[in-house]
């Protein structure tokens, strides 16, 4: 029940409203305060009943919560939506009660670290002698060379054949009576709703599902796919976890077995048994549009698509326009597509591509899929809202009442150019993006005295081709959020401040360039949560500040700021850095730094490269490492805590993300024992100790077990 004044005044005698009415309303006034009182102690009365339950209650009592049922203490875990304790208290009493079982670890891994797990009894796969009266018939010796679904799977989470035994600890040798595997995935799938595939030029019919055509096939490192699995989750906690409920790349085999036994089922008048493209529990892993209709999945064919050997140009193979079935019992073979205007669809879920039959083509091809990425970083199509209320409200969503117009684009506008082309000077403007579409940029931005910001929906992903040209004065405010820009963020004359937020820069073609004849001191650059090319400004700027932001520039200067102070805080930086000052924590730097005034400032928990010119620095590697040592020892210490990515080109699914064999100096070296660079927002390490801790409790006695990461 809302309590408000009226209420309050309606319970009065009718006396007492009148003659208050006749004074000027001064006893309505009191029972507005106290009206407005009594709505707070409702609200707090009405908060803590919500705190006597774990799905409601507030995130400072889940620990509390927990100490009543006794769960170990875990170490703190901020920054990061996938993971929070409130899951693992909140299952903790239905994961006891199955103590022990191998579906129980696996649900424990996932709500300890919050990592997707699968979780492997070894001794299951171990090649034994088997006795007469005690066979395991889907336990044989040798893998069955006919069951090619099953022969990529080895070695792997899903792997069903059987192996000689191991007899070290699980982490190096797997195969034994003892052993036990959680695999997890480090990586997480972003879907994609709706957004434009990229015509291959020179190659009618021939699209990338990349909206910017890259082609990711010539890097040795990309050997497992570029399209990811939607994860479902998992409704029973006494199953384990099936290729469709983890994150990973798509396979061939998998798709075309479906898709085959779809038609066949369809053809048999039967009804058709789906995972992955079953239309319920968020709909099928990847869908295709041509001209505004979808195609049906029984019109789709899985193809490798890699460039025909030989064929000059470069050529890929084409689907027929349509195939027979034949029925199971026999009879009329059905043909797919039935109706003429229709044709079959191909596509590679490895390398990304969709092809069409020879001679056809559409106008516009969309599609729906998944993109796998290790978090939170750059333009995507997640959840950007601030995780909890201590965040930095930079990171989050733009607030259209601190505008003056809302434009959204569809809808007061077809396109953003043509949004662009309505501003007028002096304003004050909101433009929202709905969608996943591809725009190629035409306008130039001149506002002067205007407060200008782009934003994409939240878990949405426009992607802009072309350089973003932006010129104003002291007065122009611009702020970009969600967007993946192809091309450069040209800033032109003495602007008031520029912020990003969640933005892609590829830094193939990207980056921000700052252009002035000024002398002064005025625009102020901010990037949170951004993956950016290199920037670069000839003239001082006011400052430059990034929070969980990569730079990348690998061949040259990733960061010229010769007469600009910089704050980096959690960044990863590949290539060399120059600037007037410095203030940097917890942020890993692949190139040297030359900083003008070094008696300034701090550089706190980072990798800095040798031969770099920085003001002091504290805890700082290779320096604590070699601290003390001779020439001789020293060398090979700091050879040893050179950070090592698993990928640096931009696109790959592991951007920037650190190996696992990389020193542990660098993957803990950060001021909260996390790692250094962008990546300390996932807080790994932490996620890591508290499965590890975890799993004493819940493991059956004589079992050991190892934590393999997939990815």
């Amino acid at each position: 029940m809302s309590i408000d004044a009226e209420y309050l005044l309606a319970r009065l005698p009718a006396f007492y409203r009148e003659r208050d009415a006749e004074l000027g309303g001064p006893l309505q006034a009191l029972l507005e305060v106290i009206a407005e009182q009594g709505a707070l102690l409702e609200a707090d009365i009405e908060r803590l009943y919500d705190n006597w339950f774990i799905e409601t209650c507030d995130d400072w009592l889940v620990p509390y919560i927990g100490d009543l049922l006794g769960v170990r203490g875990l170490y703190a875990v901020s920054g990061t939506q996938s993971f929070g304790q409130r899951a693992l208290v909140a299952n903790t009493l239905r994961l006891r009660r199955r103590k022990g079982t191998v579906p129980v670890l696996e649900q424990l891994a996932f709500d300890s670290s919050g990592w997707r797990a699968r979780a492997v009894e070894f001794f299951e796969l171990l090649g034994t002698t088997q006795h007469v009266n005690h066979r395991r018939l889907h336990s044989l010796r040798t893998p069955d060379l006919r069951q090619a679904a099953r022969l990529e799977r080895i070695d792997g989470p899903f792997d069903y054949s059987a192996h000689t035994v191991e007899v070290r600890r699980p982490s190096a040798g797997r195969y034994n009576i003892a052993n036990l595997g959680l695999y997890l995935w480090r990586l997480q799938a972003y879907p994609v709703q709706r957004g434009q595939a990229c015509a291959i030029a020179g190659m009618s019919g021939c699209y990338s599902f990349d909206p910017l055509g890259r082609r990711f096939v010539d890097d040795p490192l990309l050997r497992d796919g570029m399209l990811f699995n939607r994860p479902r989750s998992e409704t029973e906690v006494t199953r384990l976890a099936q290729p469709i409920n983890v994150p990973e790349p798509l396979s061939r085999r998998l798709l075309h077995d479906e898709l085959t036994a779809l038609r066949q089922t369809l053809t048999d008048g039967g009804t058709p048994q789906l995972q992955y493209f079953a239309a319920e529990r968020g709909g099928a892993v990847l869908r295709i549009w041509l001209d505004g209709v979808e195609v049906p999945p029984e019109h789709l064919l899985v193809c490798n698509l890699s460039a025909i050997p030989g064929v000059s140009p470069e050529a890929w193979r084409r689907p027929p326009a349509s195939m027979d079935v034949r029925p199971s019992a026999g009879g009329p073979l059905r043909t797919f597509p039935a109706a003429a205007n229709r044709f079959l669809v191909g596509f590679d879920p490895v390398l990304g591509r969709i092809s069409l039959p020879a001679g056809k083509s559409a106008s516009t091809v969309e599609v729906a899929w998944a993109y796998g990425f290790p978090g939170d970083v750059g333009g995507g199509p997640y959840d950007r809202r601030p995780v909890s209320s201590s965040d930095d409200e930079r990171q989050g969503l733009l607030d259209p009442a601190d505008y003056q117009d809302l434009i959204e684009v569809p809808g007061t506008f077809t396109t953003l150019n043509l949004a662009l082309q309505s501003l007028q000077a002096g304003g004050s403007y909101l433009i929202r993006l709905l969608g996943d579409s591809t725009e190629t940029l035409t306008s130039a931005i001149n506002l002067p005295d205007t407060e200008l910001a782009i934003e994409a929906l939240n878990q949405r992903r426009p992607v802009l081709k072309g350089d973003l040209l932006v010129q104003g004065n002291g007065d122009t405010r611009l702020t970009l959020s969600g967007l993946l820009l192809d091309g450069k963020l040209r800033l032109l004359g003495d602007l008031r401040e520029v912020a990003l937020r969640h933005c892609s820069l590829t830094p193939a073609r990207g980056g921000i360039h700052h252009e002035t004849k000024s002398k002064g001191r005025m625009l102020a650059i901010s990037l949170t949560h951004c993956l950016c090319g290199p920037l670069r400004s000839e003239g001082a700027l006011a400052s430059v500040a990034a929070r969980y932001s990569v730079f990348d520039n690998a061949d040259d200067e990733a960061l010229h700021l010769p007469d600009t102070e910089l704050s980096l805080d959690r960044c990863t930086v590949f290539g060399s850095s120059r600037a007037g000052g410095l203030e940097a924590a917890n942020s890993l730097f692949s190139g040297a730094l030359l900083i003008t005034r070094r008696q300034l400032g701090c550089v706190r928990f980072c990798y800095v490269p040798d031969g770099s010119k920085t003001p002091r620095r504290y805890r700082c590697q290779p320096d604590l490492v070699s601290h003390g040592l001779s020439a001789s020892k020293a060398k090979p210490e700091k050879v040893r805590v050179t950070p090592t990515f698993t990928a640096t080109t931009f696109g790959h699914p592991a951007y920037a993300q650190l190996r696992l064999s990389c020193a542990v100096e660098i993957r803990t070296g950060a001021e909260d024992g996390a790692e250094m660079g962008v990546w300390n927002l996932l807080q790994q390490p932490q996620r890591e100790a508290n499965l590890r801790q975890a799993l004493d409790e819940y493991l059956r006695f004589g079992l050991e077990a190892g934590v393999i990461f997939v990815n």
